[in-house]
C-alpha cells in the first residue's frame, strides 16, 4: 500500500460527516453479507441493531467514554473480508487523532463504546461505511470492512462509562439499576424479544433532544438491556 492511498483512505475517514449528510443508497454486497452472517455466530463477536459487528481484543481500564465532538488519539489497521489492507496507522509508525463526528458512521457508534485502553475488532458493514460509493481505489461500493481499533487517549470530554453487570449487579449498579435489571428478567420470561424492542426504543429516544439527567438514565438502561440481548447477540444488541 503506497503512502498516497493511505492518505487518500483516512482523508476518507475523516470526512465520514461528508456520508452522515447523504443518503446511502446501496446495502452491503452478497460477499460482505455472507461474511457477517457468519461472523456474528462466531465467539466474542457482538452485533448491534445498527448491524455493527465488533469483538472486544483488549479490554481498556478507561473510565469514561469520549463524547461525540471529542478528539481521541487511536491506532488502526483496515482491510477488506479477504485481509487486503488499505490503511494502517501501525504501518506510519503515529496514531491519529480524530472525534467520533469526523468520520465513518460505523466508527462514530464504536467509538462512544469504548474507553481508554481498549482494542477491538469491528466489522463494518457497507452503510455504515462507504455505503455504494466505497473509496477506491482500494474500498469498492457495497464493501464490509474490518477495522482494528485501539483507543490510545481521549482528549476532550467524557462521560462516565457504563459498568453495571446484570451477572453481579449489586458490585457495580446502583439501586435504580438493579430494579431495572429484575424488571428486564420478568420481561425475558413473558416476552423474550421484549428486551431488544426496547432497546431499539430507547436509540431512538436517545436521538432526540433532553436533559442531560434523561439522557444518562436512557444510556443506562440501553446498557443493561444490552447484556440482556447479548446472549441473543448473535442477534441484536446494544447502545
Amino acid at each position: 500500500m503506497t503512502v498516497s492511498v493511505a492518505s487518500r483512505v483516512f482523508q476518507s475517514l475523516l470526512v465520514g460527516l461528508w456520508f452522515l449528510f447523504l443518503e446511502v443508497s446501496a446495502g452491503t454486497n452478497e460477499a460482505g453479507l455472507a461474511f457477517l452472517a457468519a461472523n456474528k455466530e462466531k465467539d466474542g463477536v457482538v452485533t448491534l441493531p445498527s448491524g455493527l459487528q465488533y469483538k472486544v481484543l483488549q479490554k481498556g481500564r478507561g473510565p469514561a467514554h469520549p463524547t461525540i465532538d471529542s478528539p481521541c488519539s487511536c491506532h488502526y489497521e483496515g482491510k477488506l473480508i479477504d485481509g487486503t489492507v488499505f490503511d494502517s496507522s501501525y504501518e506510519r509508525g503515529q496514531p491519529t487523532t480524530f472525534a467520533p463526528n469526523q468520520v465513518i458512521k460505523g466508527w462514530t457508534e464504536a467509538m462512544q463504546l469504548m474507553v481508554a485502553g481498549d482494542k477491538w475488532e469491528l466489522y463494518i458493514p457497507s452503510e455504515l461505511g462507504y455505503g455504494d460509493r466505497g473509496s477506491p481505489p482500494k474500498i469498492q461500493g457495497g464493501d464490509v470492512l474490518i477495522f482494528q481499533m485501539e483507543m490510545l487517549a481521549i482528549q476532550g470530554d467524557t462521560v462516565p462509562a457504563l459498568s453495571c453487570s446484570v451477572t453481579d449487579p449489586k458490585k457495580d449498579c446502583t439501586d435504580r439499576e438493579q430494579t431495572y435489571i429484575d424488571k428486564v428478567k420478568k420481561w425475558t420470561v413473558t416476552e423474550a424479544n421484549k428486551p431488544a424492542k426496547e432497546l431499539k426504543r430507547i436509540q431512538a429516544i436517545l436521538a432526540t433532544p433532553m436533559t442531560e439527567e434523561l439522557r444518562d438514565w436512557a444510556k443506562r438502561r440501553a446498557h443493561i438491556l444490552s447484556q440482556f440481548t447479548e446472549g441473543d447477540t448473535k442477534t441484536t444488541e446494544e447502545l
